[in-house]
C-alpha cells in the first residue's frame, strides 16, 4: 500500500482528506454499533437475572482492554496508525458478531467475552484515531476536529435508540421477546464492520509522523524525557479516568434511572425515546464545541460545562418526576465535551511522544470499566439515585485539572514573550 508523507502544511492533500473522512466515518459507525450494543443493558439485566452491579460487568468487559492502551500507544507508530485502525475495525466486527451465540446459548460469560473483544477494538481505535484526527489538519484546529469526530459518534447514538423504537414494536415488552430483534441488529452491524475493515485496507496510508514532530515542544525533545515525568499527562489521565467512568455510569444506568418507579417510572419505550434526546443534546454539545473552541479557549469552555454538569448531577440525585428527567437528560449536553477537550489540552505539543501520551490518556477509559461497577455496587446498597453522587468528586477533580493546566499555559505564554 502506498504511503503519502504529509506535514501540517500539506494535510489538505487528497489522500489526507480521504483518510480523515474515513476516520470520521469510523467514529460514526462505531458509535452507532456501540449504542445498539449497550442500549439493551436493561434487557440484558432482565434476561440473565442480574443486579445493578452484575449488569455493569458489561461496562467492565467492554473497557478492561484499555489496560493495554499504553502498550498499544508505544507500538502504534511502528505498526502504523492506519494499520491499527484496520485491526480495530476487525475486532469490532468479531466482537459484535460474537454477541449472537452468547445470547442464543443464554450464557452471560460468552456475552462478556464478546464485549472484551469489542473493547479491544475500541481501545485500538481510540489510540490510533485520536492522533489521526489531531494530525490530519492544522494544529490550531486539533481540538475542533477531535470534538467533531466524537460528535459524529454522538450523532450515531441519536440514530440508534430512535431506530430501535421503530424496529421493536411497543407491544414487545420482555427481554425474551426482544431477543430476535437484538440478534438481527448485531448481525447487521457486524457485517457492516467487516465492510468497514475492508475500506481501511483499500485507502492510501498517510504518514503523519512529520506532523507530530512539528508539534514537538521543548519538553518533549529533552533527552530522557518521558510521559511518566510529565504532570500534565499524568493528571490528565486521572481526570479522563474519572470523567469517562462517570459518563459510562450515566450512559449505562440511563434507562434504569428513568424506568425506576421511585424516580420517574417511565416505560421501556419511553426511556428508549428519551435516550434519543439524551444523545441529541450530547451531539449538540460536541458540535457546538467544534465551533466554539475556534473562538474561545478550550479551558474556559470546559470549565463552564463542569459547573453546569455538577448542578445537573446534584439535581438528579434528589429530584423526582419531570425535574429528574430534565436533569439526567440535560447533563448529556455538558459532559459531551469532557473527553475530547481534556485529551486535546493534555496532548498539546507532545510531538514524538504523542503516541505514548495518547496511549496513557486513552488508558483513562479504564474508568468506564471500574467506576460503573462501583456505582452499581453502591446502587444495590443505597439506591440507584443516590449512587449518582459518585460523579461529584470526578468533576471537581477534573475542574481542578483544567484550572491548573490553564495557569501553566499562561505562564508559558508569558515566558515565550
Amino acid at each position: 500500500m502506498n504511503t503519502v508523507s504529509t506535514g501540517f502544511a500539506d494535510t489538505d492533500s487528497r489522500p489526507a482528506n480521504i483518510l480523515l473522512y474515513l476516520v470520521y466515518f469510523t467514529y460514526f459507525f462505531c458509535g452507532l454499533t456501540q449504542c445498539f450494543e449497550s442500549v439493551f443493558l436493561p434487557e440484558i439485566k432482565e434476561y440473565f437475572h442480574l443486579n445493578y452491579q452484575h449488569q455493569m460487568y458489561v461496562m467492565f468487559a467492554k473497557n478492561i482492554a484499555f489496560l493495554f492502551a499504553v502498550f498499544v500507544g508505544a507500538r502504534v507508530q511502528r505498526v502504523g496508525y492506519k494499520t491499527c485502525l484496520t485491526i480495530a475495525m476487525l475486532l469490532y466486527a468479531a466482537g459484535t458478531l460474537s454477541l449472537v451465540p452468547g445470547l442464543r446459548t443464554g450464557q452471560y460469560s460468552l456475552v462478556l467475552v464478546a464485549f472484551v473483544v469489542i473493547g479491544s477494538g475500541f481501545t485500538i481505535h481510540m489510540v490510533a484515531g485520536s492522533p489521526l484526527l489531531s494530525a490530519l489538519g492544522p494544529p490550531q484546529d486539533s481540538s475542533s476536529r477531535l470534538n467533531f469526530g466524537n460528535a459524529l459518534g454522538a450523532i450515531a447514538q441519536i440514530i440508534a435508540p430512535a431506530t430501535l423504537t421503530i424496529i421493536i414494536p411497543a407491544t414487545v415488552l420482555s427481554a425474551q421477546a426482544k431477543l430476535p430483534y437484538m440478534e438481527g441488529i448485531f448481525i447487521t452491524f457486524g457485517l457492516g464492520l467487516v465492510v468497514l475493515t475492508a475500506a481501511t485496507l483499500i485507502v492510501n496510508n498517510v504518514d503523519i509522523r512529520e506532523s507530530l514532530r512539528r508539534s514537538t515542544s521543548l519538553t518533549s525533545t529533552i533527552p530522557g524525557t518521558s510521559i511518566w515525568t510529565n504532570s500534565t499527562i499524568l493528571l490528565g489521565f486521572v481526570a479522563i479516568f474519572l470523567v469517562l467512568g462517570t459518563e459510562a455510569g450515566l450512559f449505562g444506568f440511563f434507562r434504569n434511572y428513568l424506568e425506576d418507579p421511585a424516580i420517574a417510572g417511565l416505560s421501556a419505550h419511553q426511556s428508549e425515546r428519551l435516550f434519543t434526546v439524551y444523545f441529541a443534546v450530547f451531539a449538540l454539545g460536541r458540535l457546538l464545541a467544534a465551533w466554539i473552541q475556534k473562538h474561545l479557549k478550550p479551558a474556559v469552555h470546559i470549565a463552564f460545562h463542569f459547573f453546569a454538569a455538577i448542578a445537573c448531577l446534584f439535581i438528579a440525585m434528589f429530584a423526582k418526576g419531570t425535574l429528574a428527567i430534565i436533569a439526567v437528560v440535560a447533563i448529556g449536553f455538558f459532559v459531551s465535551i469532557f473527553f475530547p477537550t481534556l485529551y486535546a489540552m493534555a496532548i498539546e505539543n507532545m510531538g514524538d511522544l504523542t503516541g505514548q501520551a495518547s496511549g496513557l490518556l486513552t488508558l483513562g477509559f479504564l474508568g468506564c470499566a471500574i467506576i460503573p461497577v462501583l456505582q452499581g455496587k453502591l446502587a444495590d446498597a443505597i439506591g440507584l439515585q443516590l449512587s449518582y453522587g459518585t460523579g461529584l468528586f470526578s468533576y471537581l477533580f477534573a475542574l481542578f485539572y483544567v484550572f491548573r493546566t490553564r495557569r501553566m499555559q499562561k505562564r508559558k505564554e508569558v515566558t515565550n514573550e
